[in-house]
């Protein structure tokens, strides 16, 4: 873990900073990275020229006054947090802690203060101590679950599962198109159900036994707004 803030204007710190701005976007004009780094467009060929001897590939492409971009693959950059990326690194896992079951969030938090360098983890102690999430342990749901469902979202893949619901009745679905929400105290799952053919939403804390299957059709999409969209009634009453 790098803290630019501590590295000063050295060469070294400068590197490592330049070194982020690249990873951080496709291509960066050299007067912008210079501006960014405050030094001029030579000191800024001359960074890249440092990369490039420390085996990153860093690659000059044509344009007015010349633009940089560091190919993936070849070496990771070092991973880096500032002040301010920190903090929401506390917030989102302050915000997880009433909604995912298990002690997941504060491990998390606790293994960061360990790996960041000594100024950081004293932001991030600070921002933890001074915070706390205060609607409780409402709608826990088992992370285990919740990262079968991100990966049948992510890999568009056909989830099975046993769900109950609020009458205590247990069916069997076969869904596909998954997205998982966070709305109310409660996670749930947007999917189109298979066999109904029709959209629903589940609650994942009353989801059991999720399985993954085959790859889905990829192909639906209830609508671009999904917050209006579900606040509507799927759709069916577009002046609620």
């Amino acid at each position: 873990m790098i803290d630019f803030a501590s590295a000063g204007g050295d060469p070294a710190g400068r590197t490592l900073r330049l070194l982020e701005l690249l990873a951080a976007r496709p291509s960066w004009p050299a007067s912008e990275l210079a501006e960014r780094l405050a030094v001029s467009t030579r000191t800024v060929r001359r960074d890249v020229a440092r990369l490039q001897g420390l085996g990153y590939a860093v690659e000059s492409r044509p344009g007015p006054g010349g633009h940089y971009a560091l190919r993936p693959g070849v070496r990771m950059p070092p991973l880096t947090f500032q002040d301010d990326e920190v903090v929401a690194l506390v917030v989102a896992l302050r915000m997880v802690e009433g909604v995912l079951s298990g002690d997941a969030a504060h491990r998390a938090l606790t293994k960061l203060s360990q790996v960041l360098p000594r100024r950081l983890s004293a932001v991030l102690d600070r921002a933890a101590a001074g915070s706390e999430n205060a609607d409780g342990a409402r709608g826990e749901v088992d992370p285990t679950t919740l990262a079968v469902l991100l990966r049948a979202a992510g890999e568009d893949l056909v989830l099975r599962f046993a769900y109950r619901d609020r009458h205590g009745t247990v069916t069997r679905r076969r869904v596909e198109t998954v997205r998982c929400l966070y709305a109310r105290g409660h996670w749930y799952a947007l999917a189109h159900d298979l066999d109904a053919g029709d959209w629903r939403v589940f609650r994942i804390d009353r989801m059991h036994e999720p399985a993954l299957g085959g790859r889905g059709s990829g192909e639906r999409q209830p609508a671009e707004d999904l917050a209006t969209w579900l606040a509507t009634d799927f759709g069916r009453h577009p002046d609620t």
